[in-house]
């Protein structure tokens, strides 16, 4: 695949490339860059992934804009244990020191009509600070991934079930449809939330995630399936925060009900939180179920019947570790003190 045109002029018109090359002599075009001058934008763009993927860790452990076998040779260099080790070594970088996201030689290939990769066009996007939601509307071409590149989760195959097939393909064929999300409240309330869930796919190809939350609309989209996972990032569309969900499918296919956990910021404090979840698949295809209004249910309700309601709230009456908030921070003096205090 190669560079897109939407992504070319998005960097050449960058206001912080532009300074950058005020005085370095653009009057000849890209095409005709010397590598001086690819190499200072080189600079500027990885500058911005660190700072970008110290806030998204995830692209990191995911693969996403770096490849698995750069990154396992970073751990083995950097004598890093797992990749949180790598992503503080990122956060104690000097000013004058620049992870090579993407390198000058790399950049005036593209600009001279070579092929791009696709674990660096997406260290261009993040560095474009487009949104993830976005990116396969900016990447227009899709070529061959190898695990030496990197990988899209919704590309990589998955064996044991399915004959085969990709992540993405296996989802399509057994996870799309209505469900209930179930958890607890972070408020301290003991109350449970349940509001409507949709997987579905889109005219071009991609399955999203529809929900309400607390009031807040989400709106996210499912990265794939790894290691018997399925994992999915939402955006809250009300104000800014990422949900990011993992549960567990194994290799069940369509499979009533999924346990899982999400990863958020708690409205009460602002702190990290996770939250365990349950999905609960719902039969037939209710045209107006996104239209479902979320409820709050108290751990007080009484049932009088075993209803899918109240088999969940049951469950998470009695379960323990529904909710795990972190502190916003702390030194090494300050955990003695915060044993048994989260």
């Amino acid at each position: 695949m190669y560079l897109s045109e939407r992504i070319k002029k998005a960097i050449e018109g960058h206001p912080v490339i532009v300074a950058a090359l005020k005085s370095k002599g653009r009057e000849n075009g890209w095409s005709r860059f010397t590598r001086t001058q690819f190499n200072l934008v080189a600079r500027v763009i990885n500058k911005q992934v660190t700072k970008e993927v110290l806030m998204n860790s995830d692209w990191v452990e995911l693969n996403l804009i770096i490849g698995k076998q750069q990154l396992e040779k970073q751990l083995h260099t950097g004598k890093f244990q797992q990749p949180y080790d790598f992503i503080r070594y990122l956060a104690g970088m000097r000013e004058y020191q620049v992870f090579n996201w993407i390198s000058g030689k790399t950049l005036q290939s593209y600009w001279s009509g070579g092929e791009a990769k696709y674990i660096k066009i997406n260290a261009l996007l993040v560095f474009l600070q487009v949104p993830f939601l976005d990116w396969d509307s900016w990447q227009k071409e899709r070529g061959r991934q190898s695990e030496e590149y990197g990988y899209s989760l919704s590309k990589v195959p998955v064996t044991g079930v399915g004959g085969g097939r990709t992540s993405l393909g296996l989802i399509k064929a057994y996870y799309l449809g209505n469900y209930f999300l179930y958890y607890q409240k972070t408020d301290g309330s003991r109350n449970i939330i349940k509001t409507p869930f949709i997987l579905r796919e889109t005219n071009n190809g991609q399955v999203v995630v529809k929900s309400v939350s607390e009031g807040h609309r989400y709106s996210g989209k499912v990265i794939g399936i790894l290691d018997g996972c399925l994992y999915i990032n939402c955006q809250n569309l009300d104000f800014e925060e990422m949900e990011q969900y993992v549960f567990n499918v194994g290799l069940e296919t369509k499979p009533q009900v999924l346990f899982g956990v999400s990863n958020t910021v708690s409205v009460k404090n602002r702190r990290a939180v996770a939250l365990k979840n349950i999905l609960v698949k719902q039969t037939g295809n209710d045209p107006g179920f996104d239209n479902i209004q979320e409820v709050e249910i108290p751990f007080t309700k009484k049932y009088t019947a075993p209803t899918e309601e109240a088999m969940v709230v049951n469950y998470l009456k009695q379960a323990a570790n529904n909710i795990i908030i972190t502190p916003s921070c702390c030194n090494l003096a300050d955990l003695a003190g915060l044993q048994g205090n989260p």
